[in-house]
This record gives structure tokens, C-alpha cells and sequence, in this order.
């Protein structure tokens, strides 16, 4: 190991620390009902600002002001409204900030942080590059399946009244909430709490664990093994099931706010690559230009590339 690796090894990590600490403080400004729990009050300030803030959270969820983003979409599209004014959030979230909420301050993308401190980071562990560009696609499949799948009532809506109960009843509980099966939120923040109100109030899970939440016992299984794939794999929910981040990407791979790689500070994957061996995104950093990169849309600016880099050649970059 060079002398210049082991310096900065030794650094202190001021943009992770800061990172770390802002994530912190953005759980419970979120999730503010934790707070009021804490203290025993009621926050109505935070109240009427959290409630208009585009944050991912479960419409569900008791642990948050309101419903994020993604949820109001898939709202006007239930009431029969094209979301123009809300895909026009995320554009212009993407173009001027890129995924910078899902680095800094999404709250299940700390909690993923926090289990990824679980495991040894050994950099050598890593998804297969093909595999891994194929499930970044996956999100934008799942997306697009909601997106299908929930039309129609807004369509049926309008045009045969019959046919809009009849599809509503089939859907069940995603006609009042589409996008639980696919939320990381919808598990910390209601399947979680409702298996421990469960066992607090009968002194077991028969009340949870029955025919009438088939589904959330299914979807409680596959997210405790998304869950434990976070740890090895850093960012794993964010990286392949999110909806929110398949939405977003798509206009923050052309962000105004991006990094870029300065050719005459750094000298490649083979005689480096520190950068790629700590992007929790997978990004092939040393695949993508030099004036700018985002990763298709992936990059979450969450600086580890920046801050690990022994040759100080990641720089910030503004402009499209």
C-alpha cells in the first residue's frame, strides 16, 4: 500500500461524518412522530412543513407526516389526473439536485447505511457488472408494472362506472395504497411496528401471522432478505426495487449537479480504482466521461468516491 493510501486511510472522514449526521437528523425530521413520542408533544410546526415536503414514505405509515412523492402520483392517477405537476417535482429534483435526497437524507437509505456498517466492506465483494446493470433496470420494469397496473381505474373512472368498482375490489389494498409492495417504508414503518403492537398486545404473532395478511408475511420475508443483502451489498433496495429512484433517475443522469475526474490526477482502474471499490451504487466510475458523471442516473452524490480518493481527482462539476 503507497504511502499516499495509507495518509489518507488515516484522514478523518469529515463528509461521511456529516453525511452520517445529517441522514440522523433527517429520520426523525421525517418520521417526526418519533420526536412527539419522545417528548410527549405535539410538533404542529413540523406538522404543516413535513406534510408538503416530496419525502418516500408509506401513505400507511403512522411514522411520517403524509405520504411521499411516489404516493401522490399514483393518487391522481387512482382520481383519474395525469400527476403532471408531481412528475414535474422529480424532474426538476433530478436536473438540479440529482439523487441527492436518496444520498443525504432518505430515511430507508440510512437504514440501509446503517446495516451496510454491519459487514466488513470487503471491496472484492461485488455483483457481477451485467447482473447488476440488469437489476438497476429491474426498478424502472417495477415502476412501469404500478404504472399499468393502476391506470385503468383512472380510465374506468370516467368511462364505465361498473368496471371502475369492479377493478377497485380486485385490487384490494392497492387501490388506497399501489405502491406498499415495493416500499422499503411501508416495511420499517408498518410491517415492523404492526408485528410489534401485535406481540405487545396478544403476547404473540397469531394476530399478525394469519390468512387475512398473506401478502405482508410474504413481502415481510422478501424484505428481511433485501434487508440482509444490504449488508453485503450496500444500497441494495436503492440500487434495484425503489421506485422513487427509477423515477428520479431518469432525469438526474442528466443533473445539473454531478462529479466529474480530473485525466491528469487519476491514473485508472489498475493502478487504483479505490473510487469504484467504495461507491455503494456499484457505478463504474472509471467507465464513465471525465467531464461528468452520474452513473445512467444512479450516482447519489454521496461523496465517498470524492472523499476516498487518494489522488484528489474527483472534483464537483456543474453544468448539463
Amino acid at each position: 500500500m503507497s504511502e499516499e493510501t495509507q495518509v489518507q486511510e488515516k484522514r478523518v472522514r469529515v463528509l461521511s461524518i456529516s453525511r452520517k449526521a445529517i441522514q440522523f437528523v433527517s429520520f426523525f425530521l421525517v418520521n417526526f412522530a418519533i420526536l412527539e413520542m419522545i417528548f410527549n408533544t405535539e410538533f404542529t410546526i413540523l406538522d404543516d412543513l413535513l406534510q408538503i415536503l416530496p419525502f418516500l414514505q408509506s401513505a400507511n405509515s403512522a411514522w411520517t407526516a403524509g405520504a411521499g412523492i411516489m404516493e401522490y402520483i399514483f393518487h391522481s392517477i387512482l382520481k383519474g389526473q395525469f400527476p403532471w405537476f408531481f412528475i414535474g417535482l422529480i424532474g426538476l429534483f433530478g436536473l438540479f439536485g440529482g439523487r441527492v435526497f436518496c444520498g443525504w437524507v432518505c430515511p430507508t437509505g440510512f437504514i440501509q447505511d446503517l446495516f451496510a456498517g454491519l459487514s466488513d466492506q470487503n471491496p472484492s465483494r461485488k455483483i457481477p457488472i451485467s447482473t447488476d446493470h440488469w437489476l438497476k433496470r429491474f426498478k424502472i420494469y417495477i415502476l412501469l408494472f404500478f404504472i399499468v397496473l393502476i391506470a385503468p381505474v383512472g380510465v374506468f373512472m370516467y368511462t364505465d362506472p361498473q368496471e371502475y368498482t369492479s377493478y377497485l375490489a380486485a385490487l384490494g389494498g392497492l387501490s388506497e395504497n399501489p405502491l406498499w409492495p415495493v416500499s422499503f417504508s411501508e416495511f420499517f414503518f408498518v410491517t415492523i411496528p404492526g408485528i410489534v403492537t401485535s406481540f405487545v398486545e396478544t403476547g404473540g404473532l397469531s394476530e399478525f401471522f394469519n390468512a387475512d395478511n398473506t401478502w405482508r408475511i410474504v413481502f415481510l420475508f422478501i424484505y428481511l432478505i433485501i434487508l440482509i443483502a444490504s449488508v453485503f451489498y450496500p444500497r441494495f433496495y436503492c440500487r434495484y426495487v425503489c421506485p422513487y429512484g427509477a423515477a428520479i433517475s431518469i432525469f438526474s443522469e442528466y443533473s445539473f449537479i454531478k462529479l466529474k475526474r480530473l485525466p491528469t490526477r487519476c491514473p485508472g482502474r489498475k493502478e487504483c480504482g479505490i473510487c469504484e471499490e467504495v461507491c455503494p451504487m456499484q457505478i463504474r466510475i472509471l467507465d464513465e466521461p471525465f467531464g461528468g458523471f452520474t452513473g445512467r442516473g444512479e450516482c447519489t452524490l454521496c461523496l465517498d468516491c470524492l472523499e476516498a480518493c487518494p489522488h484528489d481527482a474527483i472534483k464537483w462539476n456543474f453544468g448539463f
